[in-house]
């Protein structure tokens, strides 16, 4: 016993190091004058972090949204900045809330855990073999025949695609491991995608063209900033797992009249992602209800299956208003800009099928790609994290995404079967109605790569842990 102890404090203390490893890894490339400033700062708030460590993460996930807020740090005259960064470390706002958190995460596994054996803060790595072959497979990448900057993708790899597991997969893992602490992350998730509704309710009656009497759903601006961003597909991503969060919440709280308001909340966040007329939002909202109907929700769905049909009725008007903007002159031009970009990925993928073009060139590329610039302007992110994957990482990268999601799907079915509560059967499908439609919904638009997907992966996995250990618990 003693034996195996020291092997999983070793295997902790490795993983503690690693992370403390891999933050440094992102500081060294800002050079003076900044870093005494930075590490000063940065100082202050792991303290900050390590002493009120949930305070700090409830804190960083609620900014998730708010992607239009960007901080911009000088790199100096470092070239490893110069190189992967452009001169500029240009980061989100919630990146920033989050990487104090992982340092005192990392300080509290090799403290607490190697240090007192706390078991609490045992860490714990779903699908962390799967998620690495992807990974690997950006690191990979720059071997491509296209030459990538290799700095640039081994920065690219470290940021955003491992910073993404760690800060949004498995610290929700391990910094969730009870219902209070699910209720209250969901609680600062339910705060930001509310507001996100609320700003795209206000946008209705300030349509942009006078003659309308209503205007589609979009965000607006917070004081004078585009936190939430400008485009009306950014406020619908948000209420595609918004609503489902909502009603797993209105099922985990016990006083009644917030079950209610609840039940409201994730009804008006579905009405504000239908404003929006975007299309990926009700094709996702369609593919999440054939979920819930089909699963654990069948008996629910037929009893209420008059209900469901009025609610289909009503709805018929703004599937129509939706089907009239895809005549538009603004939804062909945006087809056809999407058809350009799959075109030009599916150029470089074929020149390089194995590594791709590099990790992070997308929009390099195609700006390089003259017939875009001259047709299009800007050259303009991958609008789907398909596209993406295939021309920065080739077959490597898509084949790493494939094993990944077939894990996940594993993993949630195997925990379903393992719970035998109904209600809480219930309530997980609910997460994965939420993790799969962030899922979905990147494979049309350009925020993969971003907490918008990846947290609520890390939301459900930390559901699944919680309420299958409140099963076993009752079992016992």
């Amino acid at each position: 016993m003693h034996q195996v102890t020291e092997e999983r404090d070793y295997a902790t203390l490795t993983w503690g190091m690693f992370l403390i490893l891999i933050l440094a890894l992102t500081l060294s490339a800002i050079g003076p004058p900044y870093l005494p400033l930075v590490l000063l700062a940065l100082a202050f708030a792991v303290l900050f972090a390590y002493r009120f460590i949930y305070a700090a993460f409830y804190t960083a996930i609620f900014l998730i949204p708010f992607l239009g807020i960007m901080i911009s740090v000088p790199t100096g005259g470092l070239l490893l900045g110069q190189r992967s960064f452009g001169g500029d470390l240009d980061v989100f706002l919630v990146e920033v809330a989050m990487f104090p958190v992982l340092a005192a995460w990392a300080m509290r596994l090799i403290v607490l855990w190697v240090g007192r054996h706390d078991v609490n803060w045992r860490p714990k790595l779903p699908l962390i073999k799967e998620y690495f072959f992807l990974f690997f497979a950006h690191v990979l990448s720059i071997f491509s025949s296209a030459y990538p900057d290799k700095a640039f993708t081994l920065q690219f790899s470290l940021r955003p695609v491992l910073f993404d597991y760690l800060a949004f997969i498995a610290l929700p893992v391990n910094l969730i491991r009870s219902k209070k602490r699910l209720i209250g992350a969901l609680s600062v998730v339910l705060a930001a995608s509310v507001l996100a509704a609320l700003t795209g309710l206000i946008a209705i009656f300030f349509p942009a063209d006078p003659s309308m009497l209503l205007g589609r759903a979009h965000p607006l601006p917070i004081f004078g900033v585009s936190a939430l961003g400008e485009n009306h597909n950014e406020l619908a991503e948000i209420m595609v797992y918004g609503s489902f969060f909502a009603w797993a919440l209105s099922m985990l709280v016990k006083d009644q009249r917030w079950r209610r308001i609840l039940l409201w909340l994730g009804a008006f966040q579905t009405l504000i992602g239908i404003m929006t007329f975007t299309r990926t939002f009700w094709i996702v909202s369609v593919l999440q209800a054939t979920f819930l109907g089909l699963t654990v929700w069948r008996e629910s769905a037929k009893k209420y299956f008059s209900q469901l049909v009025m609610v289909a009725i009503l709805l018929a008007p703004f599937a129509l208003g939706v089907l009239y903007y895809t005549t538009t002159y603004t939804a062909r031009s945006s087809n056809t800009t999407r058809l350009s970009l799959t075109e030009i990925a599916w150029d470089y993928f074929k020149n390089d099928p194995i590594f791709g073009a590099g990790a992070g060139s997308f929009i390099q590329r195609i700006g390089s790609t003259a017939l875009f610039t001259i047709e299009y302007g800007s050259p303009l992110d991958a609008h789907g994290f398909i596209q993406k994957l295939m021309m920065e990482t080739g077959v490597l990268g898509l084949a790493a995404l494939l094993l990944l999601l077939v894990a996940f799907v594993v993993f949630v079915k195997q925990g379903l079967k393992s719970i035998a509560s109904v209600r809480n059967q219930k309530i997980l499908s609910l997460f994965i109605a939420a993790a799969g439609g962030a899922f979905v919904y990147q494979l049309f638009n350009t925020d993969y790569w971003t907490g918008k997907m990846w947290l609520p992966i890390g939301l459900c996995l930390a559901a699944f842990q919680v309420l299958s250990k409140e099963t076993d618990e009752r079992r016992e």
